[in-house]
């Protein structure tokens, strides 16, 4: 009877053990951008280049970006002072809100960054200028995320040379 009850708990632990991560892999998000001009303002608070990936509903690479490159870097909790990660879907019809305010297309947003293949990786500072190295397509995926700390590294000596931090100093009375 013990070989009988050992065993059941094994099947229960096993079963436990690959419904698990089934739960787990939705943990995190990458959110959607739709009015860039708030996190533009975000982006240029923080003094931290936005890592927008442009991707399309029925791409496969996309996903697959998403799900073992930006979603893993979100979850790691060592990028929340590095980038702004945010997604945004081209083919999506409706507007948003640009960095200016105006309203504008994923399309026409696509299109002033020449991106025509999906997924395409573009970083960028609170205003919109391109300030790191475009990641276009799905790389040798052995070197991806390699590739992408690249261009968030080269993004921030960019803002970081370009805004150098102010402090503000009180003087002390004698």
């Amino acid at each position: 009877m013990k070989i009988a009850e050992s065993l059941k708990y094994f099947v229960v632990s096993l079963l436990i053990a690959a419904v698990a991560p089934v739960f787990a892999a939705d943990d995190v998000k990458v959110l959607e951008i739709d009015d860039l001009e708030s996190v533009g303002k975000l982006a240029a608070d923080k003094r931290l280049p936005i890592m927008l990936m442009l991707s399309a509903e029925h791409c496969g690479y996309c996903s697959r970006v998403e799900e073992e490159y930006l979603k893993p870097m979100l979850r790691s909790g060592d990028y929340g002072d590095r980038a702004l990660i945010r997604k945004m879907k081209i083919d999506n019809y409706n507007k948003m809100r640009d960095f200016d305010g105006s309203a504008i297309t994923p399309a026409e947003f696509a299109d002033r960054y020449d991106v025509f293949v999906t997924p395409t990786v573009v970083f960028l500072d609170g205003n919109g200028v391109e300030i790191g190295e475009k990641r276009v397509g799905l790389m040798t995926p052995d070197y991806y995320g390699g590739y992408l700390d690249i261009s968030i590294d080269e993004a921030l000596n960019i803002l970081r040379r370009n805004k150098p931090m102010r402090v503000n100093l009180t003087s002390f009375e004698e």
